[in-house]
Order: structure tokens, then C-alpha cells, then sequence
């Protein structure tokens, strides 16, 4: 893996490392969230607030093949996603892919279990999901059993039944 931004003196990849498959390990250290700064060593709350973003997307700009994102997500894409996954404290996901993709609640996974103890994080994120209408199957496992409560985020169109 070749870091594209930003790439300072800490963020370089060693020629070395960037031809080969990095660890878990290495990946998490990579993404890790920046500490705050008057609290160095990254103790429970001491983080800044982030947001990041991650898609996968074909050379022509599609970010699905028949309604879904795997099939255009390489191995690689796959590790990088899942590791960012399990760094996070909510994963955003919209409606649609949650009806596409038969969304699950996240899991808690052992690789990262010391790390989101460490930092003061749920055994595994929630998931928000983004949803105008509320046309969801609340039957599904990402609503009956997520190991973290999932999250609905709507507006003032919802449906107020489905509320």
C-alpha cells in the first residue's frame, strides 16, 4: 500500500513495505485517529472530533455493480474498509444500501479489541443509518441485535408512524 495523502515524514512508506500486504496492526497504526494534543499517549476521550469518508469506485465513476459495492472492491479495498470499520465509533450508512446490501449490525473483532478498549470505544461501532422516509424492514439484525445500538438519522418528512 502507497499512502497518497498526506505524506509527511511519519506517514512515508519505506519502499519495503508499501509492495507487500501490511498487518492489521500496521493498517490500524496507519489510520489511527490523531491524538489530541495536550494528551499525547491517546487516553479514553482524548481525541478531537473526525470524520472521514471511504468508497470504492470504477474507472468510469460507478460506486456499485448491481446494486452493490463488493463486486468493484478489491482485497485490499476490502482490509482497508474493514480495518477503518473497526477503528470508528459510527459508521454512516444510507438507506439504500441497507436495503441492497442486507446491512448487518458491526461486530466486535478480536484484532481490534485491546485498541477500541484502549481509546475508551464500544467492543464495536454503531451503525447510523440515514434514512428519508423510514422505508427500512426493522425485522432485519442490524435493528434486533446489533452488539452497539444502531442509530436512525431522518427528518421532518418521516413518515411519523414509522418514528
Amino acid at each position: 500500500m502507497r499512502r497518497l495523502f498526506p505524506v509527511t515524514q511519519e506517514t512515508a512508506t519505506p519502499a519495503a513495505a508499501a509492495d507487500r500486504e501490511w498487518t492489521l496492526d500496521e493498517l490500524a497504526d496507519a489510520y489511527a485517529y490523531p491524538t489530541h494534543p495536550t494528551d499525547p499517549q491517546g487516553g479514553p476521550g482524548s481525541r478531537e472530533p473526525w470524520l472521514r469518508a471511504n468508497m470504492v469506485s470504477t474507472l468510469d465513476g460507478a460506486a456499485q455493480h448491481d446494486g452493490r459495492s463488493h463486486p468493484i472492491s478489491s482485497a485490499a479495498d476490502m482490509r482497508i474498509f474493514g480495518t477503518l470499520r473497526a477503528l470508528a465509533d459510527v459508521v454512516v450508512v444510507g438507506a439504500e444500501t441497507v436495503r441492497q446490501e442486507g446491512y448487518r449490525p458491526a461486530r466486535a473483532r478480536k484484532e481490534f479489541a485491546a485498541r477500541r478498549e484502549a481509546s475508551g470505544q464500544a467492543p464495536a461501532p454503531a451503525i447510523a443509518v440515514v434514512s428519508a422516509g423510514l422505508e427500512l424492514d426493522f425485522s432485519l439484525p442490524l435493528f434486533t441485535s446489533p452488539t452497539t445500538p444502531t442509530l436512525i438519522l431522518t427528518g421532518a418528512a418521516a413518515d411519523p408512524h414509522r418514528v
